[in-house]
């Protein structure tokens, strides 16, 4: 966990600036009065927050300026479908009646496995008009399967009659084995296996290997030797810092709203590459009645660099510019937006990208049934921070090239038949070019003889091509008097991939099932069934199958008092030891435990 000095002093710099200046933020929001139709909320929630697992990733710290929400705002678009879909409250204390008081809280927990979690929130200052917030957490795993993940940020809005000013800054720092398992196969038709690269090194440890499927943006593919290739660090520490500052008008009487933000952003690998990104966002819309017309503008700067440049595989920097003109109609059971988003992408990628901005809603009975449909699209910059947050285990200077959606289509229905039950059914179609897909880094040797002459590390390469998902899903939510909430959803991915044999690591199905119970106003039970369909993995020119998932959580807590809570979590009740990313096995049964105070 040692960070470069000259990064460390920049950091710190930085920091100690900002934090004497009081630049902070929030996910940002607080219920501004006067006003029948828009709420904004700040995002607060006394109820301690799930446990979580262990394999999860925390968010540093990112500001969640949410846009004018209209009355249709309960129509929502299609969900997705993604690991730990619904969260397990860990522990629900009395103090959620008492929204406004936004008390501080500690929570600690202890678990097997070196399992390990803290959570810290202070408000600082707690006014009308003025709020400051200091948020701590920590989530790690400390054994053969190594991974943790700490952050801490600095929050404050200032709130005026008409704008809200707001500023944050956060640091996070994870650290992480690459416990996964190597693999060999020959060229003649050998069978894939799992194989020590430190013990085919005694034998071949001066043979050069060479990179293979590099997609060749600045450099050629790199030859090593297999000593250098086995003796790679087996571990890798990263440092993400934010900070951002912005104003935005409050959704009172004026009819022109207005936002301005500017956020740095930046990625560090001690073993890689690092990233800054300088990402300014502004919108002005003015609205006429039902009637609303505006413009969203994003310009996002993008600077690389490597301890060694030979290796960086990309641009030194490069720029997006995006425009989104728009114009909405709201009326009270009818809802339509039609826009156009413009993606300018200056040095990398397609340098025009356009996409529609079409949404429409049609409440047929209200508060029963809605229809939805639209035609949207995206030019989506893979930063660094982003890739390594869903990989983690990606080769160390790789950057993973932007990817574009011009083509997103979707519709689908919301029926409410009775007091409570909400049922979401939707169909979507997208065409993407450059799509990703992960697979294990691959050498070969043209010295070295037999099934040892092509290796796959534990590291993840991508490999893009076009492709088109259909989607089929359902999403259905019940609760009652707020006792008991149960949610299912579900999907079915359809992939047609152009120049690959499959979407690799991409499930067919995926679905999760979840339930909350308040069995009594101190003691709560919370669980989580996640099953996801059959994957495969590319090894050169073979196929691998990757089991099924399947993961039961169980959580439970029971509140002594207003300000103190025992809670309890199994993760993995099976025991299965499926894997995310091949070779990479999750960690079997765990359970973490502690104990929340509030004040």
């Amino acid at each position: 966990m040692i960070i470069k000095m000259k990064t460390t002093k920049y950091i710190y710099t930085v920091l100690t600036v900002l934090v004497t200046s009081v630049f902070a933020t929030a996910n940002a929001q607080t219920t501004i009065p006067n006003d029948k139709n828009v709420t904004v909320e700040r995002e607060y929630k006394p109820v301690i927050q799930d446990a979580g697992k262990i394999n999860s990733v925390p968010e540093v710290l990112d500001p969640n300026v949410t846009k004018q929400a209209a009355k249709y705002s309960e129509i929502n678009l299609p969900m997705t479908v993604g690991q730990n879909i619904q969260p397990i409250p860990a522990a629900e204390l009395e103090l959620q009646r008492r929204r406004n008081a936004r008390p501080a809280f500690v929570r600690l927990g202890m678990g097997n496995g070196l399992n390990s979690m803290a959570d810290i929130f202070l408000p600082v200052i707690s006014k009308e008009d003025i709020l400051l917030d200091l948020k701590l957490n920590h989530l790690g795993t400390f054994g053969t399967k190594a991974h943790s993940n700490s952050n801490m940020s600095l929050t404050l809005d200032k709130y005026y009659k008409n704008a809200d000013i707001y500023a944050g800054i956060g640091l996070g720092h994870e650290y992480l084995k690459y416990y996964g398992k190597n693999y060999n196969y020959g060229s003649a038709g050998g069978d894939i296996s799992e194989v020590n690269l430190s013990t085919v090194a005694t034998n071949y440890g001066n043979e050069s290997f060479t990179e293979q499927d590099l997609v060749r943006i600045n450099r050629t593919a790199q030859s090593f030797k297999l000593n250098e290739i086995a003796n790679s660090p087996s571990s890798d520490v990263f440092w993400r810092f934010n900070t951002f500052f912005g104003v935005r008008s409050l959704p009172n009487t004026s009819k022109i709203m207005y936002n301005a933000e500017v956020k740095f952003k930046s990625f560090d690998s001690k073993n890689g590459l690092t990233e800054n990104i300088i990402h300014s966002k502004a919108g002005l819309n003015s609205q006429n009645g039902s009637h609303r017309v505006g413009v969203d503008f994003e310009l996002i700067n993008l600077l690389y660099k490597s301890d060694n440049a030979a290796v960086l595989n990309f641009w030194d920097a490069y720029s997006v510019f995006v425009m989104n003109p728009y114009y909405s109609l709201e009326l009270a059971n009818f809802n339509l937006r039609l826009g156009v988003k413009s993606s300018f992408s200056f040095i990398h990628g397609r340098a025009f990208n356009p996409s529609p901005d079409i949404h429409a809603e049609w409440r047929v009975v209200p508060k029963l049934v809605a229809l939805y449909a639209g035609a949207s699209g995206e030019y989506k910059v893979n930063s660094l921070n982003e890739m390594f947050t869903e990989n983690r285990y990606l080769y160390s200077d790789l950057r993973v090239k932007d990817t574009y959606t011009p083509f997103n289509f979707y519709g689908g229905i919301k029926l409410k038949p009775v007091y409570n039950l909400l049922i979401d059914g939707y169909i979507n179609y997208q065409m993407i070019d450059n799509q990703y897909f992960f697979v294990n880094k691959e050498y070969a040797s043209t010295t070295v003889p037999g099934q040892d002459s092509v290796i796959f590390t534990n590291k993840f390469n991508v490999t893009y091509s076009g492709a088109s998902l259909l989607k089929v899903g359902l999403r259905a939510n019940y609760n009652i008097f707020n006792f008991i909430n149960v949610e299912l959803k579900g999907a079915y991915n359809n992939w047609t991939v152009n120049s690959e044999d499959f979407a690799w690591n991409k499930p067919v199905y995926e679905a999760s099932f979840s339930t909350d119970i308040k069995i009594t106003n101190n003691f709560n039970v919370s669980g989580n069934v996640f099953v996801e369909g059959e994957r495969f993995a590319k090894f050169g020119d073979k196929t691998m199958k990757m089991s099924p998932i399947v993961d039961v959580n169980l959580a439970a807590s029971y509140s002594y008092s207003n300000w103190f809570t025992l809670f309890a979590k199994a993760n993995n009740l099976l025991n299965s030891h499926y894997q995310h990313f091949y070779g990479y096995e999750v960690q079997g049964i765990n359970v973490l435990a502690g104990v929340a105070f509030s004040w």
